[in-house]
């Protein structure tokens, strides 16, 4: 439908023509940055997998996972993510950097490793975690590098942080990819799963 704006009125003109899914499609990406791709529930889980939630045809080159209401039934000290590629989690190859606090006086640190997946986070978070982690998905063979940002509480006024990279040392199609308690479960965990579009 055509609409002419008069001097106080709008005013249609023709018949309807309706918006096609490819013209809101085409919306979306031009005037946002994310797409949503899906939301997954972890309650009561030690690992939460996150498989087969992306794929070399779905148009994204990178993604961004944001975790909320993260609660934890120990005082657990890391939290980790593992990357699926062409369906299967891989357990090696990982290396990772990140700068962390856990609100307590002097308690600020860098730390490295080569590791069987990514810490995302290093410290006493028993009260609670939010946080977002962004990686590529793989190009022409490029190998899958990640940054995250996670906050997380350990007591009423205690507001620790990690923010770190990291790289995988592998060329597949990353598929998937899962987040680990180091101890426990999650009691409540909430992740959300966007693209990031390329325009």
């Amino acid at each position: 439908m055509g609409l002419t704006l008069n001097t106080n009125s709008l005013t249609s003109a023709g018949a309807a023509s309706g918006v096609s899914t490819s013209d809101v499609t085409t919306l979306i990406k031009s005037n946002t940055p994310y797409q949503f791709i899906t939301k997954v529930d972890g309650a009561a889980a030690t690992t939460i997998l996150c498989s087969n939630v992306f794929s070399a045809s779905d148009g994204f080159s990178s993604y961004r996972v944001l975790l909320n209401d993260f609660t934890f039934s120990t005082n657990m000290s890391y939290v980790y993510m593992q990357l699926e590629v062409e369906g299967s989690i891989v357990g090696t190859e990982y290396a990772w950097s990140m700068a962390k606090d856990s609100g307590d006086s002097g308690s600020f640190s860098r730390e490295n490793g080569n590791d069987s997946k990514w810490r995302l986070y290093n410290s006493d978070i028993s009260n609670g975690l939010l946080g977002y982690i962004d990686f590529t998905n793989t190009s022409s063979g490029t190998k899958t590098v990640g940054t995250w940002h996670i906050g997380g509480s350990k007591s009423t006024r205690h507001g620790g942080y990690a923010v770190g990279g990291g790289c995988l040392n592998n060329t597949g199609q990353i598929t998937g990819f899962q987040i680990i308690a180091q101890t426990g479960n999650f009691p409540t965990a909430n992740i959300r799963i966007y693209g990031v579009n390329n325009v």
